[in-house]
């Protein structure tokens, strides 16, 4: 990799701009070409690409070009294998800057497929590389091309390529960060946009940062939470304050932290909604210029088929199957005399299953039960 740049090698003179531009090209990635262009003007070159080669497969991709030339870069792909100027791998060290002439002499360039088909019909021959970055078994290079007419590279030119390749290595390897870490979390978005359970991402001050499909209707129709502008509060006014307290606390708290488990009122309807909190750590926060702790929540509404026989809960406290599907049926919801006709047995019978229940669980009633089982059970459809 490059070695790193510190803020006393950005220079003051004609170069300056010049860095600045490729800084900000870092953050937008539209501009690239634009910067190449200025790159290409500040060197007299012809030519200059910032492009990707394969060792291992002899394959090249250009990334950007200067003048804007599609044929260019396609036809430098057709003969990346044959690529002279690539012939040792060894030779390409990141932050390296290196003239064709030290890779093959122009007698034996002269004499190539590459010269012959690509080079020579646009009058090219000279060459001016900087290695921008190694990575794995391939490396991106900004290459400056000039015509046989003119004079190869001087020793100013190779310096002052060595400086905007160290600029170009920061600000890419910034913008590949940004990209991977971008495209992980949209790919994690998009799975839990698909899932069933309502899932949101809730700041500390309760402000709503993401929510998937299911997420929108519950809050849309006020089942256990609502949306009060950006935030999230309870439906019920009296689980406001314990939402919010929970929602900060839970935001500071360390990853990794079991879920806090609430039950949350769900105006006319009979069953609380179940919300599992876990703390994911600070985030930065473009909006508030400063990390911020997040809060992830799960929701569980009604879990009637949730499935008592692959049970991890009923499997851990080893209840038999009867005790199973008494123990599902309660954490849906369900009250005493629905647990009995589903089941088709008395009340006194259900009610013995549950005393065995909070005998082999060491829970103490129904809501507590369904806290224990949430905490074990936190995938639950």
């Amino acid at each position: 990799m490059p070695k790193t740049v510190s803020r006393h090698e950005v220079p003051a003179g004609a170069l300056a701009p010049l860095v600045h531009a490729i800084h900000a090209a870092g953050v937008h990635d539209g501009a690239w070409g634009q910067v190449l262009e200025r790159i290409r003007h500040h060197l007299d070159a012809r030519v200059l690409t910032l492009a990707r080669h394969e060792f291992d497969s002899g394959t090249e991709a250009t990334l950007y070009e200067a003048p804007a030339d599609a044929q260019f870069g396609a036809e430098l792909a057709r003969y990346a294998a044959r690529n002279p100027w690539y012939l040792s791998s060894d030779d390409y060290v990141g932050g390296r800057v290196m003239s064709g002439e030290e890779l093959i002499g122009q007698a034996e360039l002269r004499r190539t497929d590459f010269y012959r088909g690509l080079l020579e019909p646009r009058g090219l021959l000279h060459l001016l590389c900087g290695v921008v970055a190694r990575q794995d078994g391939g490396v991106h290079c900004l290459a400056a091309y000039r015509a046989a007419g003119q004079p190869g590279f001087d020793a100013r030119e190779r310096a002052d390529l060595k400086l905007l390749v160290d600029h170009v290595a920061l600000a890419l390897e910034g913008r590949w960060r940004w990209q991977e870490s971008h495209d992980l979390a949209q790919a994690l978005l998009a799975l839990a946009e698909h899932d069933a359970n309502p899932t949101l991402l809730v700041a500390g001050t309760t402000e709503i940062v993401w929510c998937n499909g299911a997420a929108e209707l519950l809050l849309d129709r006020a089942q256990g939470l609502r949306r009060d502008g950006a935030r999230l509060v309870a439906a019920a006014p009296s689980d406001r304050r314990l939402l919010a307290e929970t929602l900060a606390r839970i935001a500071e708290a360390a990853p990794g932290q079991p879920p806090v488990v609430l039950s949350l009122a769900s105006p006319g309807a009979a069953q609380p909604v179940v919300a599992l909190v876990r703390p994911l750590g600070p985030v930065y926060s473009r909006q508030a210029g400063a990390r911020r702790g997040l809060a992830l929540l799960a929701l569980r509404g009604s879990q009637a088929g949730h499935d008592p026989a692959s049970c991890v809960f009923a499997q851990r406290y080893e209840l038999t199957a009867a005790q199973a599907r008494v123990s599902a049926l309660v954490f849906a919801g369900q009250p005493l005399t629905a647990i009995a006709g589903t089941l088709n047995v008395s009340e006194n019978t259900v009610r013995s299953h549950l005393k065995q229940i909070f005998q082999k669980t060491d829970t103490h009633g129904q809501m507590e039960l369904v806290h224990l089982h949430a905490r074990i059970c936190p995938s639950l459809p």
